[in-house]
């Protein structure tokens, strides 16, 4: 069988239609959750900050974009300490920041606060079609200078979306 070439002004506008073009990247569904609750963590040790989503993919080849946008306060009475956030799928860490989020250098000041929105972005591959259940976790890198890590401070929404990408 000999292949003929059709130029492109020879093929009629509907041709292609949007039910033949399939697995171009399309958004299977977005899912948002936010909080406004403040989490205090004065451990080095993570714990929950409040924020988390959950999402079921369609297809176990879906890939699920996460988007973070959480407000962090580092409060420390001397020296300097830095917040600490992860992002997990499920109980598996998937990005983890231990250093320089929100640092404080209190320079010998009695007490020192910092605030920022820290927002990050990760292309994740969950391969199932189960429930997934993403989330963050912080810490504070010292306690020795009474450091506290407060998540959604002042009541100031912290927000996470997922959104399924069809393969």
């Amino acid at each position: 069988m000999s292949k003929t070439q059709i130029p492109t002004g020879g093929i009629e506008d509907d041709a292609v239609t949007a039910a033949k073009a399939t697995g171009f990247g399309k958004v299977g569904q977005v899912v948002q959750a936010s909080t406004s609750t403040a989490v205090n963590v004065a451990s080095t040790s993570v714990a929950d900050t409040g924020l988390t989503v959950n999402i079921t993919p369609t297809a176990s080849t879906s890939k699920v974009l996460v988007q973070v946008n959480q407000n962090i306060l580092t409060d420390i009475d001397t020296t300097a300490a830095n917040s600490k956030i992860k992002l997990l799928r499920g109980s598996t860490t998937v990005i983890d920041f231990t250093t320089n989020i929100a640092r404080v250098e209190a320079g010998g000041a009695s007490s020192v606060k910092f605030g920022n929105l820290t927002t990050f972005s990760f292309l994740d591959s969950p391969s199932t079609t189960s429930e997934t259940t993403y989330k963050t976790q912080g810490a504070i890198s010292s306690t020795s200078n009474n450091g506290t890590a407060r998540f959604q401070n002042s009541s100031v929404p912290s927000v996470i979306t997922v959104t399924e990408i069809l393969a």
